[in-house]
């Protein structure tokens, strides 16, 4: 998910359930796909209900989760329809699909500036110009090169507890801005493209830079790549590109 030109983008599962099964047989059956996240689905009047599991736990709202079951389920229908609402508990993602290019609408997240935050600068050996919260702990550095040559030290950043993971943004010229995500609590230390980071950052970046559609690149080996938008006080847009394989598993009521 969230491939292009620019990134190889970040794999994931997707399995479609009739009922939803035991959370210890969801994470084994994760485990077994060994994708970084496999993302389970089971169809509701509403649309289609989703849970996305990382290695070791549940996680909440994952973006290339999500786009990754729409794109699957596009492509199972074999009437068109205009969109796909998936629903979970830590929100509503809706996608559409245009040609090859996928947009979900995601939740925008209000950014807490607490001044105690700035700890976590001295804590991660850098130097930021702004330090704000979400469900996750944002690490503004002066410019890209920061990001990019920024050096985590896992064994403090797990000792981070109070948030889901951490970002290191700065921002890319005069219309977007670059990101890593490291999140060890679920897993990952580094996540190759993340999807729900952008609830947190489109919020931020579209209130300092100009331009109405911000391009994303989320410098981690691999690479991700988005263009994103404030779409609502409430809501943010994302468009990224798919390519689908064979990693869907199909599991009836009996669980077999």
């Amino acid at each position: 998910m969230f491939t292009g030109s620019k990134a190889n983008g970040n794999p994931a599962a997707v399995v479609i359930l009739d009922i939803w099964l035991p959370v210890e047989t969801l994470q084994q059956l994760s485990k077994e796909l060994g994708e970084p996240v496999t993302s389970f689905i089971v169809k509701v009047n509403q649309g289609y209900e989703i849970r996305w599991f990382a290695d070791e736990v549940e996680i909440n709202l994952c973006g290339h989760g999500s786009l990754a079951a729409a794109a699957t389920i596009f492509e199972m229908m074999s009437d068109h329809v205009p969109d796909i609402t998936l629903v979970s508990k830590h929100g509503t993602v809706t996608v559409t699909k245009s040609s090859d290019a996928f947009t979900m609408t995601m939740p925008s997240w209000k950014a807490l500036h607490d001044p105690e935050l700035s700890k976590y600068g001295d804590l991660l050996g850098v130097q930021p110009i702004d330090v704000f919260s979400t469900r996750d702990l944002v690490i503004v550095l002066e410019n890209k090169e920061q990001v990019r040559q920024f050096e985590p030290n896992f064994d403090k950043i797990s000792t981070v507890k109070d948030f889901h993971a951490i970002i290191v943004t700065a921002q890319n010229g005069d219309n977007g801005y670059v990101l890593r995500y490291f999140a060890p609590s679920i897993g990952i230390n580094e996540d190759i493209a993340t999807g729900s980071a952008q609830c947190s950052l489109v919020p931020y970046w579209s209130a300092r830079l100009s331009p109405r559609v911000l391009e994303v690149t989320q410098l981690s080996l691999q690479g991700g790549y988005f263009q994103v938008k404030q779409a609502s006080v409430d809501s943010i847009e994302l468009t990224a590109n798919v390519r689908l394989q064979e990693t869907v598993k199909f599991i009836k009521k009996d669980g077999k």
